[in-house]
């Protein structure tokens, strides 16, 4: 029988972004996410309900990612820039879902 290794934090950090019936961004959970640059962790945004239109953006200079932005059909972040020093900095970002915006944040950690 095989058995199992040591246990290691998921790679995916799933953040869910909660909307109601019409498709308006009611809460983010995490409201900060946390990430580890040496464990090649990302960040997974989901809807609840599964399936509603949103946006997530960083900003062009500012976001730790190899992309500024994400969607419904772009989920994932993908692994930090390897410019990105992995030191627990703070990143803001804007999460947007029907006519209602919020602005979480994010630690990339070692």
């Amino acid at each position: 029988m095989a058995t199992t290794g040591p246990g290691f934090p998921p790679r995916d950090q799933k953040v869910k972004i909660l909307v109601d019936s019409n498709g308006d961004l009611l809460s983010v959970s995490p409201d900060t996410f946390e990430i580890s640059k040496k464990l090649h962790q990302n960040v997974l945004w989901v809807t609840e309900p599964a399936g509603a239109d949103f946006t997530v953006d960083f900003g062009v200079e500012k976001t730790p990612f190899q992309y500024p932005d994400f969607t419904k059909d772009n989920p994932y972040s993908g692994e930090v820039k390897r410019k990105v020093p992995g030191d627990g900095k703070y990143y803001k970002y804007t999460v947007t879902a029907g006519a209602k915006s919020i602005d979480p944040g994010g630690h990339v950690n070692p």
